[in-house]
């Protein structure tokens, strides 16, 4: 009835052999098994000259800076890295990787979820035209649903192997593309944040500032620094801010799309209706963008924990 997912074949036909003697990842792959690989990476150990020549790619479904503010500025949705020490920086990156991939595998099982209902309504609207009993209107219309629904499903498969491929890269091994992630337990988190005075209190006195200039920096250098880092902590401030806000809307709507499945799964046993692939798909996309949102609260939080010399993640990394 529906195709067998093509991740896994397609996955290792991207990845070549890997390099002799090195070690594997485990199989499933922790957020704190991935941010201990973070301090071996290249760009952990590069120069800010060389790492600034290649910038990092944007990631391929958290764009927090958009789903905060509806703006589209992918950019702005990232890490400030030229402001923290490579080390949290490439930590912050493989976060980011992480849970770029675990959204991806959430798109995926919502466009397979969809396509086998929107198949089986495919299936016996052609059963009832062959009879005279559907209209070829009608045959038509499902088939263009399914054929829509297996097109972001396609696009999904090909998401699963994109965003895997970013996190191998952020781990330093591009030729072995993770499998199985464990989806992590978020910290606790404060229910707003501090005034933006306090955090730039931290930031000034903490390791960030200074430490990515060179010896012959200017005063007029280390001003241009504080203001850039002051301006990221206020960003930062108010993202998490605005997410409070998508989080609460998003509450709303799961409720309401959880009561739309329970009408729709309902018209579909009594054949009146034929919309309950699109209800479970949209049903899985919120619950989809409630993950996006904790996993972009998250990385708010450990880039201002970066910003003020604290660890990115409680067991990733030093004592604050």
């Amino acid at each position: 009835m529906t195709r067998r997912s093509l991740v896994p074949a397609l996955i290792l036909c991207l990845v070549p052999a890997a390099a002799a003697g090195a070690p594997t990842l485990p199989e499933p792959l922790s957020l704190e098994q991935a941010l201990a690989l973070a301090d071996s990476h290249p760009r952990a150990q590069s120069s800010t000259a060389v790492a600034a020549r290649l910038p990092r790619r944007h990631p391929f479904y958290l764009d927090c800076h958009t789903l905060a503010f509806g703006v589209i500025d992918p950019a702005r949705g990232r890490p400030l890295a030229p402001l923290i020490e490579p080390e949290p920086a490439q930590r912050l990156e493989i976060m980011e990787r992480f849970f770029d991939v675990l959204l991806a595998d959430l798109a995926y099982s919502s466009a397979s979820e969809a396509m086998a209902v929107a198949y089986v309504q495919l299936d016996r609207a052609r059963a009832r035209g062959e009879l005279g009993q559907t209209s070829p209107l009608r045959v038509s219309e499902l088939d263009a649903v399914y054929e829509d629904i297996l097109q972001e499903r396609t696009v999904g498969e090909l998401g699963q192997q994109w965003t895997r491929a970013l996190l191998a890269q952020a781990l330093g091994r591009p030729e072995t593309l993770p499998r199985d992630l464990v989806t992590p337990i978020l910290p606790p988190q404060p229910e707003a944040p501090p005034p933006l005075d306090t955090l730039a209190a931290a930031a000034v006195g903490g390791p960030a500032v200074g430490a990515r200039l060179s010896p012959a920096a200017t005063a007029a250098d280390q001003q241009l620094e504080r203001l850039e880092l002051r301006q990221q902590l206020a960003e930062l401030r108010l993202r998490l801010l605005a997410l409070a806000a998508v989080e609460r809307k998003l509450r709303s709507e799961a409720a309401y799309r959880d009561l739309k499945l329970d009408e729709s799964r309902t018209l579909y046993e009594q054949e009146v209706s034929a919309d309950l692939g699109y209800a479970m798909s949209q049903q899985t996309m919120t619950r989809m963008q409630e993950a996006r949102v904790g996993y972009c609260r998250a990385l708010a939080w450990a880039e201002l924990n970066a910003l003020t010399g604290r660890p990115v993640w409680p067991a990733a990394g030093s004592t604050p």
